[in-house]
């Protein structure tokens, strides 16, 4: 599955960014590191599993008069990675606990992993980072 100098990223919290981070999510720099590293796997687990679900929410924000449409949208950072290569796979503790309907509602092309076999996987990689 992994080649020899892919690097493993881990997101475990589920933080959308605010309105002084509009254009930065917990996946920022994912593209970056992958391009950098020759590839890169990414796992979301916990909270973050949240990540992988399509959904019809719209990340925006009402002040006043005025509507932020600029927040960050990790379904979209997701769908993104795995169009430049990234594999996405999440944990699937994590999306039990988002429900019984979760699985249902996967991205096209995020893999389901299970949840004690993810530090069996850390040999097979150059390097390991949390975001």
């Amino acid at each position: 599955m992994a080649d020899q100098a892919r690097w493993l990223l881990i997101v475990e919290k589920a933080y959308r960014g605010s309105v002084e981070t509009q254009f930065a999510d917990a996946l920022y720099c994912v593209p970056e590191l992958h391009r950098q590293s020759g590839g890169c796997d990414l796992v979301l687990r916990g909270p973050a599993a949240g990540y992988a679900l399509a959904t019809d929410f719209t990340p925006e924000l009402r002040i006043g008069g005025r509507t932020l449409a600029s927040l960050p949208d990790p379904g979209a950072s997701v769908t993104r990675l795995m169009a430049a290569g990234v594999t996405v796979m999440v944990e699937e503790d994590g999306l039990t606990a988002l429900g019984r309907t979760a699985r249902d509602r996967l991205l096209p092309g995020v893999r389901v992993i299970e949840g004690g076999a993810l530090a069996s996987r850390w040999p097979a990689y150059e390097q390991v980072w949390f975001l």
